[in-house]
């Protein structure tokens, strides 16, 4: 009996031992798949960017040599380090199809002056993915020492399309190629494309540009945006800028180009519904909007009629509105109708033309709005070539300010 109790505790000894032994190898597998997996994970997310913090988990990690590779060249690029070759080298072993390694070598070949290598090398690597910008930025400067024009636009409407954060590197470099006819000819197609990068480089465009006549051709000479609203949306705030810098023939140019556009508000002082939604930007009314001194454009429902009701307050005298004319040469009929006017002690409404293009001319005529109808002759010299009418409010020195409505105003040639 006590033998047997000793053969029944060996047995149970020797199942716990067994036991023991398959849980730590359990437990030593799932520690290591966990440091795989950890590692993998690291990887992951630092080959790109950290691709020797990457390195350091997987050495074998293609994309993580060819990343290291790229950032080595680019610390020496005239003098790029052996290592750089043998990391490019070795991401290809381990991944025959890595755009980025070939690209390296292509650049490497190019700092020893084997450029036929190096564009075997790039030209491998653009094949093999249209997403590894820095091939299409290689071919764009390949394409343009040739003169290439149409080549050198497919591979920035590939680099854009594909990694739209080259916008960076190549809007500028767009940007100050415009000046070219030829260039702003074979930009058409992308400009007139929906769903390219046309619309974003025309808004770029129009902060950035220092050659604004260059840009105005461009849109003109292309066409300009294909979406009615996205175009209209872009050259409104194009106009803006064109006026403000005294571009005033580019602006009209541009002007005539929206959709929608009329030559005659070129000419006109009439207020009509563009001025309510301010649809025509610097070609249509502005109005002042400051607490001491505004106006707003309205009409009542069912009338047809838009007019301008405005204030000034106390001890201010300001432009209320202005409108910019492209008038001819010669005189003219002012007239101005007021359907509501409130002066206040000593205030006034007075209306002025004056020339932006010959600030030293300053005001070539003015005239007070002393009753609810004023009519007045001017005549506009040949040194005017465009004007702007101005309305001036005043507020007089009495407690209440000045409040008006102007319900109409016209400017029209004289007869002879």
């Amino acid at each position: 009996m006590a033998r047997s109790k000793k053969k029944t505790t060996n047995w149970l000894s020797r199942i716990k031992a067994v036991g023991v032994a398959r849980l730590l190898i359990c437990v030593i597998a799932g520690l290591v798949g966990t440091w795989l997996a950890l590692a993998l994970a690291i990887s992951g997310v630092t080959r790109i960017k950290a691709p020797a913090a990457a390195l350091s988990f997987v050495a074998s990690d293609s994309v993580a040599l060819a990343s290291r590779a790229d950032q080595m060249f680019f610390a020496s690029p005239k003098a790029p380090p052996p290592e750089v070759t043998k990391l490019a080298r070795e991401a290809l072993a381990n991944q025959a199809i890595n755009a980025k390694a070939l690209r390296v070598l292509g650049y490497v070949a190019e700092t020893k002056g084997d450029s036929v290598m190096a564009e075997k090398y790039v030209r491998m690597a653009a094949k093999l993915s249209r997403r590894e910008p820095g091939a299409q930025l290689w071919l764009i400067e390949a394409a343009a020492r040739t003169g290439n024009i149409p080549q050198t636009l497919v591979h920035y409407d590939i680099a854009l399309r594909t990694k739209p954060d080259t916008q960076s590197i190549l809007y500028p470099r767009l940007l100050s190629a415009i000046d070219d006819k030829d260039i702003r000819t074979n930009l058409k197609p992308y400009i007139r494309a929906g769903n390219g990068w046309g619309a974003s480089f025309l808004f770029f465009a129009n902060s950035n540009s220092q050659n604004l006549p260059a840009l105005v051709d461009l849109i003109v000479e292309t066409g300009g945006l294909t979406d009615p609203e996205t175009a209209k949306n872009q050259e409104l705030g194009l106009l803006g800028r064109l006026v403000n810098e005294g571009f005033f023939d580019q602006a009209r140019r541009l002007y005539l180009q929206l959709p929608g556009a009329r030559a005659v508000r070129l000419t006109s002082t009439a207020f009509d519904a563009s001025d309510i939604d301010d649809s025509l930007g610097a070609m249509g009314w502005t109005v002042s909007d400051d607490p001491d001194v505004g106006g707003a454009f309205s009409r009542t429902s069912g009338d047809r009629q838009v007019m301008l009701s405005l204030f000034a307050n106390s001890a201010t005298t300001r432009t209320v509105a202005s409108k910019l004319l492209y008038l001819k040469p010669g005189r003219y009929d002012f007239r101005a109708q007021l359907s509501m006017v409130n002066q206040g002690v000593s205030g006034f409404i007075k209306w002025q033309l004056r020339c932006p293009s010959v600030p030293s001319l300053g005001a070539i005529w003015s005239v007070q709005n002393s009753a609810r109808s004023t009519s007045s002759e001017l005549s506009v010299p040949v040194s005017c070539p465009v004007q702007y009418l101005d309305l001036i409010a005043s507020g007089g020195n009495g407690q209440t300010g000045l409040e008006a409505t102007v319900a109409s105003v016209a400017l029209v040639a004289a007869r002879q």
